[in-house]
């Protein structure tokens, strides 16, 4: 993924223009192009399998803590839910930023995530 924003970031540099910091054209590129990876690796996400899921494996155990458990709830929400979870609440994102990034309503983001913040609430319960 890293490999893949530089190369989108090395064609696309003579676009910068100034209007805003490099940092914050940057990051927003840089998400572009993870989205895009992820729509084109739809599987990129099934790496996040319940520990129910992977129970059988022989691997060996280890403790979660709350913030590992946490990690593991997001990735088992529906992928559309756990990107605009991930956008608004992690990355800081508004909710018309993330709509114009995945081409959604506003309203389609916010419902987004608020069943988010329901299923992880269920889920952490």
């Amino acid at each position: 993924m890293t490999q893949a924003c530089f190369i989108r970031l090395w064609k696309k540099l003579a676009q910068f223009n100034g209007d805003s910091q490099f940092t914050t054209w940057l990051h927003r590129l840089c998400v572009r192009q993870a989205i895009n990876d992820l729509k084109a690796q739809q599987s990129l996400w099934r790496r996040f399998l319940p520990a129910e899921d992977v129970a059988h494996l022989d691997v060996p155990i280890v403790e979660l803590t709350d913030h590992h458990l946490l990690d593991k709830c997001i990735a088992r929400l529906p992928q559309r839910t756990r990107i605009v979870f991930v956008l608004c609440a992690i990355e800081g994102y508004q909710h018309n930023e993330i709509a114009a990034l995945l081409n959604i309503a506003v309203g389609t983001s916010k419902a987004q995530y608020h069943n988010a913040k329901h299923l992880l609430q269920e889920m952490l319960a």
